[in-house]
């Protein structure tokens, strides 16, 4: 029983001692983004956290900035209600039942069966046929809020980390966000190298509009693991200049 058990979860070793357990293997991708996140930025006191998705980010997060209030960003309910179920326990995560973009308003989203692969854009034929569990998509009407808008209730402590995972939406999420980031002093973006979503902005594009809002490229801190293929996506790290 206990060999069946442990074999079911996901074990580390923190680096500044202790051990963390995780359960589902999702939280895998986002436990190393945040250990490497940790080795180069070790203080954020706030973490602005769009996609949210489960909560998987959230929960590694909270292990590796224990001190950072942590705001939660998921727009599909269903991915929403688990998200709160997943940080339950967690009383610096608060979360919101809204997509990020460029306007404050109803938006058309595509909630996919394979869940982190949901985005206000549509998958393009590249990821259907390199990941076919991103076939299956039904059309669903989110509320989009504008970051320049959003009331988080309280004043922000510094530093803070803006991250998205928004699959391809991320210029959207920093047009609504001009005068925010003069609050932020890092971004955490994912991007891609090949189209994983029809019409979005690709690496090249997405670096110059970030450069252009004064931050500049730390470097990468997670890749889309593809099994020695090339790499379509990155998690880069900026920082403001």
């Amino acid at each position: 029983m206990i060999r069946k058990l442990l074999s079911s979860l996901d074990i580390f070793f923190h680096p500044k001692g202790g051990i963390y357990i995780f359960k589902p293997a999702a939280s895998l991708a986002s436990f190393g983004i945040n250990r490497a996140l940790s080795a180069v930025v070790p203080d954020l006191r706030t973490i602005i956290d769009i996609g949210a998705n489960i909560g998987q980010f959230a929960v590694a997060a909270a292990r590796f900035f224990p001190e950072a209030r942590i705001h939660s960003f998921e727009p599909v309910p269903s991915c929403y209600e688990q998200l709160n179920r997943n940080i339950r326990n967690l009383p610096h995560v608060k979360t919101y039942n809204r997509a990020v973009g460029s306007g404050n308003a109803k938006l058309v989203f595509y909630q996919n069966e394979h869940s982190h692969a949901s985005s206000a854009l549509e998958v393009s034929d590249y990821q259907k046929e390199n990941v076919p569990a991103t076939r299956h998509v039904r059309e669903i009407e989110v509320q989009s809020v504008r970051l320049d808008d959003f009331d988080f209730g309280q004043q922000l402590e510094a530093p803070v980390l803006l991250k998205m995972d928004v699959q391809g939406f991320e210029k959207e999420v920093l047009k609504g966000a001009s005068r925010f980031l003069n609050q932020v002093d890092y971004i955490l973006l994912e991007t891609s190298f090949i189209s994983m979503y029809k019409n979005e902005p690709l690496f090249d594009e997405m670096h110059a509009f970030v450069k252009g809002a004064g931050f500049e490229l730390m470097g990468p801190v997670g890749a889309l693991d593809t099994n020695g293929s090339i790499v379509p996506q990155m998690d880069m790290l900026y920082r403001k200049v």
